[in-house]
């Protein structure tokens, strides 16, 4: 068996393959945040390289201590592209390691831990794998901070920008962000994640319901948003978008639920509700960021009801912090190394001096679909 690790957004650095030097235009810090643009012409040509160890560093070492002698190999790839350009590569990549599992005379069953965007590319790829039945040959899966149905940070890096300044903070350098198809994929979709006025909910994958500045701004990319909502729904979109390899439907992970865990940070403020102000006279649609509703179901990034799949497992830990960190914690690490060994989703709790020398074991449930059983699956 082999292990396949596959980071979010912005998990994989980028170098310029066409300078002869090969010059870092993604790392920390940022190299050259211009010079990420996908049209950055003729003297630009980037291609991803080695994870970032500052997010992936401690798991990675972790899998590959525990789960010896498996192998685990790190897929990176350009975070910028659409998702379906990299999941053609994953295929390839797969077929190269159950190949080389089987002239190891090891078994070419696949194990997957995936970061963030990196569920959604999973996704893509369980598709042009293999679409009557995406999970086969696949041993166990676990997604960590999957922001299945979007995150409104996805949509507030597209109309104001970054708060994390990782991209840059000024106006040139926040709307090259405009331009990766990647980031429209992440558009959110849950019931209510955007409303109007009425309480009403808006399909932020209609182009024609985007604040008025930026939908009518020459960077803004109304085809990405109709191709993601072909990504997120396949044949259920009704926008005229198109995607050769969209996700993997829940139903189908539900059907492997035996092989699938989700595991996911909360205790953070998170954005779960947009207000889309329609009737705002001087910007039609108005984002209003400022009141969004928050709650603490989240990780700040991903809340919880966009990474739960009704019939699949579902993990959270509370305090993790940061997003982009949520690997580096050593419950998230040792829960998803305890999973791919074959073990059940223990409930994993510092003991304290009321607990009895041997304590009974909680694992996590499955969820049952009900946003208010969310506190079940929080340790």
């Amino acid at each position: 068996m082999a292990v396949i690790f596959i980071p979010g957004i912005k998990g994989s650095e980028l170098v310029d393959t066409y300078a002869p030097d090969w010059p870092s235009r993604w790392t920390r810090p940022v190299a050259d945040p211009m010079a990420l643009a996908l049209d950055g012409g003729m003297d630009h040509w980037l291609q991803p390289t080695r994870l970032l160890d500052e997010a992936y560093g401690p798991i990675m070492h972790k899998l590959r201590a525990w789960l010896a002698p498996e192998p685990v190999y790190a897929f990176s790839y350009d975070w910028r592209q659409r998702l379906e350009v990299s999941a053609k590569r994953l295929v390839a990549m797969l077929e190269e390691v159950c190949e080389r599992e089987h002239q190891a005379g090891r078994s070419p069953q696949l194990k997957f831990v995936t970061h963030s965007m990196g569920g959604l590319l999973l996704r893509s790829a369980l598709t042009l794998r293999n679409r009557r039945e995406p999970l086969s040959g696949i041993e166990r899966v676990a997604f960590i901070a999957p922001p299945f149905r979007g995150s409104i940070g996805a949509t507030y890096a597209l109309v104001v920008g970054e708060t994390d300044a990782w991209f840059g903070t000024d106006r040139s350098e926040r709307r090259i962000v405009r331009g990766f198809p990647s980031v429209y994929q992440m558009t959110p979709s849950w019931p209510g994640a955007a409303v109007n006025e009425h309480g009403r909910g808006v399909d932020l994958f209609n182009p024609d319901n985007w604040q008025a500045n930026v939908a009518g701004g020459e960077t803004f990319q109304p085809t990405f948003l109709r191709d993601a909502g072909a990504f997120a729904r396949g044949r259920k979109t009704h926008r005229g978008g198109h995607s050769n390899a969209p996700m993997v439907p829940d139903a189908a992970l539900a059907k492997a639920a035996d092989k699938v865990l989700v595991i996911c940070g909360s205790g953070q403020p998170t954005p779960c509700a947009l207000p889309v102000l329609t009737k705002n006279r001087p910007n039609p649609n108005w984002f209003d960021f400022a009141h969004a509703d928050v709650d603490t179901r989240g990780d700040g990034r991903v809340w919880l009801p966009s990474a739960a799949i009704k019939g699949v497992r579902l993990a959270a830990f509370d305090n993790i912090g940061e997003h982009a960190l949520t690997c580096r914690d050593p419950r998230v690490a040792s829960l998803t190394s305890l999973w791919l060994q074959g073990h059940g989703a223990l409930m994993l709790k510092p003991r304290t001096a009321s607990d009895p020398v041997k304590r009974r074991r909680r694992y996590f449930p499955v969820f049952d679909g009900d946003i208010d059983s969310l506190g079940k699956h929080i340790a």
